[in-house]
């Protein structure tokens, strides 16, 4: 949208409500975002929890609306469904919208190809067994507004599908900065966790999938003895194959948290002295898909806004947002040498720690979900 009027906004998006994964977090989060910008914005979902509910567990604001449709656990079931049912269900509402963001390909296909609605696409992974066609038939429709990807890296992917580069834009995933206004001291944080007051605390946040690093992170704490090391969520099956890895391995400074709501991460942020991101050139997201290319994690636009000193290894899109001493030090992947040797120098050298960490939570407030929200539809 170009004009200086505020669009309508209908997001269709499918993924499952209260899973542990992050898409759903994306989902509402760019939802409150759009409201906040003014745009009179409507949510189509498949769900069957009152709004409320809804809002209270993902810690937004009810200032969007939300439509639910008949509720599927099997991924695929749902989102073919979903996106028929509600390209269906849009195509009767025309007068009430006038653009529509979404992640689900089925709908984007109907909604271009048969019922002419104008759309965003937001792509967050490279396209899935099958989908190629259904790409293929869209890509270059008039009704394609336009085509957005959280990573340069993934737009390079699209690309070379054929996307036309005047369709793409590249907008990375973004932080709710209102999660860290008034944010409690240090030592505030700690002890509404129940943590130890003194000593050092290395903090990694988010699902522990295969590829994350965090055999990296447990071979780390062995060298850093006198350091504490939190690891925040994951599925419980995972946390229970590094706990005992963890074990095993006599890590006795690692602590395996476990799940917490995602309001509470900004807590466990702030309760740490380094926050570590050390993913392996092989990470995956959900289902096992090799990311390393193209991921665009949430974390990291949180780790940023916490203003502490950031650990990250260097994968190409880490690259897009961080730089090496200027708002993180970043670390070879593979490698649990170089992953301690940076946590080391960010322990040792108080002034980098301060400078890195103070630049991050400067450069993050480009990436909003308000930000992120103006990049999708067009505004200035």
């Amino acid at each position: 949208m170009t004009s200086n009027k505020l669009p309508r906004v209908i997001y269709v998006a499918s993924p499952e409500l209260f899973s542990r994964g992050a898409s759903s977090i994306h989902v509402m989060k760019m939802c409150q975002a759009m409201a906040r910008l003014g745009v009179d914005t409507e949510l189509l979902i498949p769900a069957n929890k009152p709004i409320g509910e809804i809002c209270r567990y993902y810690g937004v604001e009810p200032n969007f609306k939300i439509t639910s449709f008949p509720y599927f656990t099997n991924t695929l079931l749902r989102n073919v469904t979903h996106g028929t049912a509600a390209s269906l269900f849009i195509k009767t509402k025309r007068r009430e919208y006038d653009i529509v963001v979404t992640r689900n390909i089925v709908f984007a296909y109907c909604a271009t190809k048969l019922f002419k609605i104008p759309t965003v696409y937001d792509a967050h992974h490279p396209l899935v067994k099958g989908a190629s066609r259904l790409f293929n038939s869209f890509k270059n429709s008039p009704h394609l507004v336009r085509f957005s990807t959280n990573s340069a890296g993934l737009a390079d992917i699209y690309l070379r599908h054929g996307l036309p580069t005047s369709k793409l834009t590249v907008a990375h995933n973004g932080v709710d900065l209102k999660g860290f206004e008034k944010a409690p001291s240090k030592e505030q944080a700690r002890k509404k966790l129940g943590l130890p007051l003194n000593g050092k605390i290395v903090c990694y946040s988010g699902n522990i999938y295969e590829g994350r690093g965090i055999e990296l992170l447990i071979d780390a704490s062995l060298r850093l003895e006198e350091v504490t090391f939190l690891i925040v969520g994951g599925l419980e099956e995972d946390v229970k194959v590094y706990r005992d890895i963890a074990q095993k391995k006599r890590a006795d400074n690692i602590q395996l948290v476990g799940f917490v709501p995602h309001e509470s991460v900004p807590t466990y942020l702030l309760a740490s002295d380094i926050l570590v991101m050390p993913y392996t050139s092989s990470m995956t997201i959900k289902g096992g898909t090799k990311a390393a290319e193209f991921t665009s994690p949430i974390k990291l636009f949180e780790y940023m806004a916490a203003g502490r000193p950031i650990v990250a290894t260097s994968l190409p899109t880490v690259h897009e947002i961080l730089r090496h001493k200027e708002n993180a030090v970043l670390v070879n992947p593979d490698s649990a040498e170089s992953l301690c040797e940076g946590l080391r120098e960010v322990l040792d050298n108080p002034a980098l720690a301060c400078a890195i960490s103070e630049r991050a939570q400067s450069d993050v407030r480009g990436y909003t979900w308000e930000e992120r929200a103006k990049k999708l539809l067009g505004l200035p």
